[in-house]
């Protein structure tokens, strides 16, 4: 699998709880880095079996999450083989089309695109950002409408699916960064994998302006944290889309993304999840 870690055994553990605690959960999830979990739809409330690799340090990630995510159960199961890890993904993810022109394509499965179509070649599970999630499904529709701009900054690329998407959509001057050095790796690995031409940098904070376009799927605190570095990303005329914010902390980032001067100029709602398209002044 593109990105995967090798050479590692993976934890099973089951995340549930009431169905009210279920976008809490998930930005956890986010924000501690888990690469995907699998939905198992339980009768009552909800369900996630996730992986997670026994590498260094992993029982103080796995107390992190126990602890982070109070009123939910968290439970361990056997130990699966990186090899049968790989393999687990393959029953859950096919083919997916988001909105007009783009398809999320695992790399085991075959896809013949219809003319107007571009195929991201991407194998969920293995990098942070699968496209199969609604945070990430609805930055990719933003960028269909906006694309192609550029140059173009992906702040926060995790697996690199925004900045290899854009390129599919037309980008061609494109700098992906993030402070996970292993997620710079995992991106840098997709994008040659889609055979795309995109700059992937280790980066601590986001770089200085003059970009058209900025795609920040990240969660609802950093980007308040971050507003006024995102509107000094942007160009004047520039266009901000950003993700991973649960609606009922959508009016947060509004209000600070607002106050760094950028002006909102749409939003998009699904299950839970907003994405905002932003632009800065002339």
């Amino acid at each position: 699998m593109g990105g995967a870690l090798t050479s590692v055994d993976w934890l099973e553990v089951r995340v549930s709880g009431p169905a009210e605690l279920v976008s809490f959960v998930e930005v956890a999830l986010q924000s501690q880095g888990f690469p995907g979990w699998v939905d198992e739809q339980p009768a009552q409330g909800f369900g996630y079996l996730l992986y997670l690799p026994q590498e260094p340090g992993w029982q103080e990630r796995l107390t992190m999450l126990q602890s982070s995510i109070a009123g939910v159960q968290v439970t361990t199961g056997g130990q699966v083989r990186d090899e049968d890890w790989a393999e687990n993904w393959k029953q859950f993810y096919h083919p997916l089309e988001v909105g007009r022109q783009l398809v999320i394509c695992p790399s085991w499965e075959k896809f013949t695109p219809r003319p107007e179509q571009r195929v991201v070649i991407l194998d969920p599970g293995s990098a942070f950002g699968t496209g199969y999630h609604w945070s990430t499904r609805l930055c990719l529709e933003f960028l269909e409408e906006v694309a192609p701009r550029q140059p173009m900054l992906d702040l926060g690329t995790g697996s690199g699916i925004l900045a290899i998407a854009a390129q599919k959509l037309g980008v061609t001057d494109i700098l992906a960064v993030d402070n996970d050095p292993v997620a710079v790796k995992v991106a840098r690995e997709n994008v040659l994998i889609n055979g795309a031409d995109i700059r992937v940098e280790l980066a601590s904070q986001a770089p200085a302006g003059g970009f058209a376009l900025v795609t920040a799927n990240l969660i609802a605190s950093l980007l308040k944290e971050m507003a006024a570095d995102l509107f000094a990303c942007l160009a004047p005329g520039g266009l901000l889309i950003c993700g991973g914010i649960i609606c009922e902390r959508k009016g947060e980032v509004i209000a600070a993304l607002t106050a760094a001067g950028l002006v909102l100029k749409s939003d998009k709602e699904r299950e839970e999840w907003a994405s905002l398209l932003w632009e800065r002044p002339l």
